[in-house]
């Protein structure tokens, strides 16, 4: 018997520990989508491709040591001798001759050019972790927003229902008032339309959460089943100076931009490199074998410095060069815009944070005078110092505070991750587990 007991409280202790355990979170919404976002899943690769044409660059400035080799067969029919110092031997008959050559290339000077593309594949690198980061703030406010949409629709079911409810009841008090001769049909008339109308806005509810639902499956990867609370939105800068500050040293969109003009200067180092002298020291070393009736057999060991400088090019390499200098001009210009883009997100992101929260404290008073009012209409209906017009007011009323409190939570929580994400602080890691 006591054993029983224990098995019963055990498990009216687990089961809303695992009703709880099985809510799924803002932070696995994020995690999932994160780890399954195709969008995101494409720019890693594109992250990975620019890591490997760094490599590549840097191979350039390293030795290239190359192994090179033939072999052929020769068939001739002449008639005549052929005499030298190794010996005699018939010029016509078969001969074979093989050889195997190995050359290491090492460049000493390119004009800068090695350098140069080198540091420009480094900020490619640069700009596509900083895209990288952009598109994993996106799916991260994607996610946020989508969390948002499906917690609003749920909390807006259950006002609507509520209120669907209790215009019911007014139409059943409002007959009961009719059928003693207290009021009139207009009243009753009053309180079905109310009631329908209700009930219509209750059906447009319930189609907006399945988009709603439907939208968060698509972002983050699976259903929505229960969704926890959110967590507390991540602490903000104490001014809007500060924010802007942090958003330009740390917007992902502007860091991008910063690479890319890197990428612009660095394009024209590479075009004017190609115009200066290029130095290389060849090492190659080569072994030549030729059958006839005998052997001979050839060995060749060599060190060359190469020089190259291109006089002319029918104005192919200058126009590299200039071609090269708008393309960096033209990054530089675009990195201005972002700057200003940046500050204007940051600002607009920053005041809508403050908007929103005011709205919060205005909806929450606005809720706590409508209840307010509805309960002292609908005494003051029960004496009949009141019509039933009245009590539906206040209904409609306190209604539309509530689902405006709704939207304000909403959007003030909504619009501290677009803050967050303007100054590029909106990571996985910023998100509470």
């Amino acid at each position: 018997m006591r054993i029983l007991a224990a098995v019963v409280l055990m498990a009216s202790v687990s089961t809303p520990a695992l009703a709880q355990a099985s809510r799924d979170t803002l932070g696995d919404a994020v995690d999932s989508a994160i780890a399954n976002n195709p969008t995101l899943m494409a720019q890693r690769k594109v992250r990975g491709v620019a890591d490997e044409v760094l490599t590549q660059a840097k191979a350039e400035m390293g030795p290239q040591i190359s192994l090179a080799g033939s072999f052929g067969i020769n068939q001739s029919d002449i008639g005549r001798q052929i005499s030298s110092p190794a010996g005699s031997f018939p010029e016509d008959g078969n001969s074979q001759r093989s050889q195997v050559g190995l050359e290491a290339r090492q460049s000493i000077w390119s004009g800068g050019s090695l350098t140069a593309q080198a540091e420009l594949a480094r900020a490619g690198v640069d700009a596509s972790q900083a895209r990288l980061i952009n598109a994993e703030q996106d799916t991260i406010l994607s996610v946020v927003t989508a969390f948002m949409d499906v917690r609003r629709s749920e909390r807006e079911m259950e006002i609507r229902e509520t209120n669907v409810a209790s215009l019911r009841e007014q139409v059943r008090a409002a007959s009961d008032r009719f059928d003693v001769g207290e009021v009139t049909r207009t009243d009753v008339s009053q309180a079905q339309a109310q009631a329908a109308a209700s009930e219509s806005d209750l059906a447009t509810a319930r189609a907006n959460q399945a988009r709603a639902r439907a939208v968060y499956e698509q972002i983050v990867g699976r259903p929505p089943i229960q969704l926890a609370e959110p967590p507390p939105a991540p602490q903000l800068p104490g001014t809007l100076e500060e924010a802007v500050a942090t958003a330009r040293v740390g917007n992902p969109q502007l860091l991008a931009a910063q690479a890319e003009e890197k990428q612009g200067e660095r394009g024209v180092d590479v075009a004017r490199g190609q115009l200066a002298p290029r130095f290389d020291l060849v090492g190659n070393a080569g072994l030549t074998d030729t059958r006839y009736d005998d052997a001979f057999q050839d060995t060749n060991v060599g060190l060359v410095a190469e020089f190259k400088w291109p006089l002319f090019s029918s104005g192919l390499l200058q126009s590299r060069t200039r071609s090269s200098q708008l393309e960096a001009d033209r990054a530089r210009y675009e990195r201005m815009a972002v700057e200003r883009q940046v500050t204007q997100q940051t600002t607009t992101a920053w005041h809508k944070v403050i908007a929103a929260r005011e709205a919060i404290t205005a909806s929450t008073s606005r809720v706590a005078a409508a209840e307010v009012a509805l309960e002292g209409a609908m005494q003051e209906l029960a004496v009949g110092t009141r019509i039933t017009l009245d009590v539906l007011d206040q209904e409609r009323e306190l209604l539309s505070a509530r689902l405006g409190q709704v939207d304000a939570e909403r959007q003030a929580y909504i619009a501290t991750h677009e803050l967050l994400a303007a100054m590029g602080r909106l990571r996985p890691d910023s998100i509470a587990k």
